[in-house]
């Protein structure tokens, strides 16, 4: 792609906008259609530290290229031994004259990288101090990202001059301050009116919730490991939930079946992105929100977990769930079901069988034996002996932390070689025969068997996989179905044979394979 077509130099154009500025300035080098788009690009973002803005934005005033400006990334970490506190003080003056002009900008994105863990007194006092001389010095942004900076930076009224915010990233792993929730509130109340996307996790509160619910333009709204209560979601999926595509609501440890069992293709219809996480919801829910007359023609991204639960109250429920899933959400792309109860070969058929967009399917076991659940769908009350245990898995906050298990940990790991695994060779059966299933008869400790190569008699209708992580024992006739796909990237596992390693390193020589065991 030379860059010199409408068509490339358009795709080019939005390439770039993802890109930091040393991969534009790469891309600068490769032609002059290219040069040109990349210098285009750099002029439209301005990425320094808060003390050297004011020469920035004259470097691109004296070039003409000031009215491109539309991204502003600064650095309000205070540079201690660096300037004096009068220099430091006149350098943010300077800075908020020379962008009362650029009303051009319309993303505010601010960090303080050189904050260790305990800020002095002067890093939070100037800190806080460029934080609010920078907003006041931007009222137009329509995006402000503050999601890198702490939480003593976040002052209530900070933000005061801001009142036309559609996007807000503000919370980052790490920080869960009351002091933040409450900056947050008032945020949120300035632009309720315009607000389209709200990224605050934690800090999302009832009262948060209960300001969205006023929020004509909310289409995404990300609030996992928050302390959002059943009400507090249910009246804003009721008042807004026309216009939701997006919602993450994994580790809200107060959620429930009273509010889970309600989210219904009737009051979203147009969600697109759904993350139901580690929510104390069991299988039983999931199958009522995901049954067989719920039609979500729009869902194309469904992550969930369900809570423990004793076998055999299932039944069917999730190979039930599965089939529902594979005939109403033709679109669907993703799907990753963790902790799963009650899945056998039938439902993960269908799934592979009907759904011809999917990209990624990780659907995993319960790893832990199943604790028996009562009518409610809701965990049993600890004993009087475990009291204090359970104490001890609460945050400061609240919240329960939830640790995730090994098949979370083993679908987000990065890339390993398949001989990276240790390999006990001491006293091991011989190696089955390539037409001999592996381990499909033997039960795990939890009492589930793994998925076997029936779950793929009907093909796999999807031919191109970026992962495929499922609780399976690869044998041939599993390899041969997958051989047939155009596209593999990451394949993940109980176990595989030889012969069908080999038969698939054959195919997609180069796909990332992540199994337990090669047998």
């Amino acid at each position: 792609m030379d860059g010199t077509s409408p068509a490339a130099a358009a795709i080019l154009e939005r390439v770039l906008a993802y890109l930091d500025g040393k991969s534009v300035a790469a891309c600068a080098g490769v032609n002059k259609p290219w040069h040109a788009l990349a210098t285009l690009q750099s002029a439209r973002r301005i990425e320094c530290h808060v003390a050297q803005l004011p020469l920035r934005i004259a470097r691109s005033r004296r070039r003409g290229l000031l009215g491109s400006v539309r991204e502003v990334d600064v650095d309000v970490s205070f540079p201690d031994g660096f300037l004096a506190a009068r220099q430091y003080e006149r350098r943010l003056q300077d800075a908020a004259r020379a962008l009362q002009g650029a009303g051009h900008v319309r993303r505010l994105r601010l960090h303080a990288a050189a904050l260790g863990a305990a800020p002095s007194d002067d890093e939070i006092r100037f800190g806080a101090l460029a934080v609010r001389v920078l907003a006041d010095a931007l009222p137009g942004v329509a995006a402000l990202d503050v999601g890198d900076c702490p939480a003593a930076l976040l002052a209530r009224g900070q933000f005061a001059g801001l009142r036309r915010l559609r996007r807000l990233r503000w919370f980052a792993l790490g920080r869960n301050d009351r002091s933040s929730a409450a900056a947050l509130a008032h945020v949120v109340a300035a632009n309720v009116a315009t607000l389209a996307e709200l990224d605050a996790r934690a800090d999302v509160s009832d009262r948060v919730a209960r300001m969205l619910c006023g929020a004509p333009h909310l289409a995404r709204l990300n609030a996992s490991g928050s302390p959002l209560s059943d009400d507090a979601l249910l009246a804003l999926v009721r008042a807004r939930g026309a216009r939701i595509t997006h919602l993450e609501l994994s580790d809200c440890a107060r959620l429930t079946r009273l509010s889970v069992g309600q989210l219904t293709p009737r009051l979203l219809p147009r969600l697109a992105a759904l993350d139901l996480y580690n929510v104390a919801a069991g299988m039983d829910t999931y199958a009522a929100v995901f049954h067989a007359h719920a039609h979500w023609p729009c869902l194309r991204d469904l992550k969930l977990k369900p809570v423990a639960a004793a076998p055999r109250r299932l039944g069917r429920a999730g190979d039930e769930m599965l089939e529902a899933i594979a005939s109403n959400c033709p679109r669907l792309v993703a799907l990753r079901l963790f902790g799963c109860h009650g899945i056998t070969d039938a439902g993960l058929s269908a799934v592979l069988g009907s759904l011809g967009h999917l990209r990624e399917l990780v659907v995993m076991h319960q790893p832990e034996d199943p604790v028996a659940l009562d009518g409610d769908d809701s965990p049993e009350p600890p004993a009087q002996g475990a009291a204090a245990s359970t104490d001890t898995d609460a945050a400061p906050g609240g919240l329960l932390l939830s640790l995730p298990s090994i098949n979370d940990l083993w679908a987000s790991m990065p890339a390993l070689p398949s001989n990276a695994l240790p390999q006990h060779t001491r006293n091991r059966a011989p190696a089955a025969a390539p037409d001999t299933p592996c381990l499909s008869d033997q039960p795990t400790s939890a009492g589930h068997r793994p998925f076997t190569s029936q779950a793929l008699r009907r093909g796999v209708r999807s031919q191109r996989f970026n992962l495929l992580n499922l609780d399976m024992a690869y044998d041939s006739a599993c390899a041969e179905h997958l051989a047939k796909l155009s596209h593999l990237h990451t394949l993940c596992g109980r176990v595989i044979t030889r012969h069908a390693k080999a038969l698939l390193e054959s195919q997609f020589p180069k796909c990332k394979m992540m199994v337990w065991n090669i047998d």
